[in-house]
């Protein structure tokens, strides 16, 4: 296994065989990028990076629903908009 970055190691895929537990150690300070023909075919990420990339999806999907509404009421405002009943009605 070889450090690539700071926070990424590199792997062969026949290293799971023969190095696992050196692999296992090295997720919890790292990433590890596996390879099979000096291609990347597979990412190994610590469970807790994952629930913290996982927060940061749900944090930036929030902000972009929070400026969509911000869009939508600058747009009410404007008069660009029609009413609940309105929408009834057309629907009707």
């Amino acid at each position: 296994m070889k450090l690539f970055k700071e926070d990424t190691a590199v792997a062969a895929i026949s290293e799971l065989r023969t190095g696992l537990d050196e692999i296992l150690r090295q997720l919890r300070k790292t990433s590890v990028i596996l390879e099979r023909h000096k291609k990347p075919v597979a990412v190994m990420v610590n469970p807790a990076r994952i629930e913290q990339m996982e927060e940061a999806f749900e944090n930036a999907c929030d902000i972009i629903l929070a400026f969509e509404a911000h869009g939508r009421e600058a747009s009410a405002r404007n008069g660009k908009y029609v009413s609940l009943d309105e929408a009834e009605r057309r629907s009707l």
